[in-house]
């Protein structure tokens, strides 16, 4: 324990000066004494004296009763008889040098002429000085106030070495990336005058410029990361609905072709899942209803990318999936998950127009016009995207580990979909060696899965803020990839609608919160 810690209710009043904390003099304090003798009539004349002297006397009869006086606390000096039934002052003396509460408070044992020996046996057993019992009012006061004064300086050095101690452990942590500097211990010391005040004033402002260096470098490489991972998410993402067109769509079978998606990513993520050994959720009713909500969420929008892929251009779906942004804040400012504010208001209305953009020349189109009822499917898929990312934020899935989820969605659903597919006859046959549709199915598993795992790391480690972007990098990577694999050609009304939509989402989508730097110490 602490020797400082160990003052009980020593009042250390600012009565001398002192070079390293600051304190200035001032008049002695209101004393708290204990007498502790057993012979009643120099009780009596203890007290009155103490009392006469401007302090506030306490009695005890025998050392018994005066221990357990001062181990309630709040005495500042006890006058102590060495010869007394029960417990004599020499065994007061040794359980207080044995107890660290109570060593520090200082003692004047009262003694005869007649017994030195005494005397000098209690004063090695920790008394700080002798009071004869025949003793007059200007020797008590001398005494007195001797043992007062040297027990407040005392009680000055111990704050000094502990203030000293708080801020060699204070330099000796910031060695520490992540320190908050409001964590040192160090701010009461700060607002002392003195060396030591300046000193710790001085450490508290290096610390919080290191601190916010650190903590300014920390959010850049997480922002450099977060954009690198939000690339990977828009290419794998941004790949399936290429993929869906270039083979898989023409099989006209999306129950069929889901199946085997499905089936082959719930796998890739289980192995991935083992190899970083997740831990898998307990089974509960909650944990179930979760994972088939979530299968549900994750199998229909998948199911309609391979329906309506066999009509919708590859751009357009990739613009279109943009969407979700939207949708996420119009759901969570409906539901009370999410404030309405002018600036995402104003985001929602230029996505809008770019919608209206996009769909506007289709009316004009007659025959070549893709059919409303199929553009509104196609809208309907980043609808479902949004809700899924709304489920994933929901305080019961807080429990689960995402990856683990994942898997069991995945796994969940394609168990859906292999009963439809089996009861109703329809499975999509395979063949080896492996053809376009089965790469097309590989590969198009292999972006869901490397999309899943990027995407839940990237809400562990830049946030759920940064997460909600991927539809942005989605609609991009989807829309590079219908150029490459499909040669699709870019109009000037689905650039002009990807611009609309691609601003708004800007404006329409959470700002992360900004970090709060420390500002410098500073004395009021």
């Amino acid at each position: 324990m602490d020797e400082f810690e160990n003052i009980r209710g020593f009042k250390l009043g600012h009565d001398s000066g002192s070079a390293l904390t600051g304190e200035s003099s001032a008049p002695p304090e209101k004393a708290r004494i204990l007498v502790v003798d057993d012979s009643a009539s120099s009780r009596l004349r203890l007290s009155k004296a103490v009392r006469n002297l401007g302090h506030h006397p306490e009695v005890a009869e025998d050392g018994a009763k005066g221990l357990e006086r001062l181990q309630a606390g709040d005495i500042d000096l006890l006058l102590l008889d060495i010869m007394m039934p029960v417990m004599d002052g020499f065994e007061v003396l040794k359980r207080m040098k044995a107890d660290p509460r109570l060593r520090e408070v200082p003692t004047l044992v009262i003694s005869g002429v007649d017994e030195i020996e005494e005397t000098a046996r209690a004063i090695e057993l920790g008394a700080i000085d002798f009071l004869p019992k025949t003793f007059n009012a200007v020797l008590l006061r001398a005494r007195v106030n001797a043992c007062l004064e040297r027990a407040r300086q005392r009680a000055r050095e111990l704050e000094t070495l502990h203030q000293i101690e708080q801020l060699t452990k204070a330099a000796d942590a910031l060695d520490s990336d992540d320190l908050n500097p409001m964590e040192l211990g160090i701010r009461d010391i700060a607002t002392r005058p003195g060396a030591l005040g300046n000193l710790s004033r001085v450490l508290l402002n290096k610390s919080t410029m290191v601190y916010n260096r650190r903590q300014a470098q920390t959010q850049q490489i997480r922002n450099l990361l977060g954009v690198l991972m939000l690339l990977l998410i828009g290419a794998s993402y941004g790949l399936k609905p290429a993929l869906a067109k270039l083979h898989l769509a023409d099989i006209g079978n999306p129950l069929g072709v889901g199946l085997y998606t499905m089936g082959l990513t719930a796998l890739l993520l289980a192995g991935y899942a083992t190899v970083k050994k997740i831990q898998w959720p307990q089974l509960s009713l909650k944990t179930a209803g979760f994972c088939v909500v979530l299968a549900l969420l994750t199998l229909i929008p998948q199911v309609l990318l391979f329906w309506v892929a066999v009509k919708v251009p590859g751009v357009m779906i990739a613009i279109l999936t943009t969407l979700e942004v939207f949708i996420v804040f119009f759901i969570a400012t409906i539901i009370g998950m999410e404030r309405a504010s002018f600036r995402r208001f104003t985001g929602l209305m230029l996505g809008v127009s770019g919608v209206l953009v996009l769909l506007l020349p289709q009316l004009d189109m007659g025959a070549g016009a893709i059919a409303l009822t199929w553009l509104a499917l196609t809208m309907s898929i980043p609808a479902w995207f949004a809700g899924r990312s709304i489920w994933l934020g929901l305080p019961q899935s807080f429990d689960l580990d995402l990856i683990a989820a994942s898997v069991i969605a995945y796994g969940v659903a394609a168990g859906i979909l292999l009963i439809v597919v089996g009861t109703s006859g329809t499975f999509v046959p395979l063949s080896l060696p492996l053809g376009g549709i089965e790469v097309s199915v590989i590969v198009f598993a292999c972006a869901e899965a490397v999309a899943t795992i990027t995407f839940v790391k990237l809400i562990r480690y830049a946030g759920p803020v940064f997460g909600s972007q991927k539809a942005n990098t989605a609609a991009i990577g989807g829309v590079v990839w219908s150029v490459l694999l499909l040669q699709e050609a870019i109009s000037l009304s689905a650039a002009a609608a990807l611009a609309l939509i691609l601003t708004g989402s800007y404006f329409a989508a959470k700002k992360p919160p900004r970090e709060e730097l420390l500002r410098p110490y500073s004395v009021d």
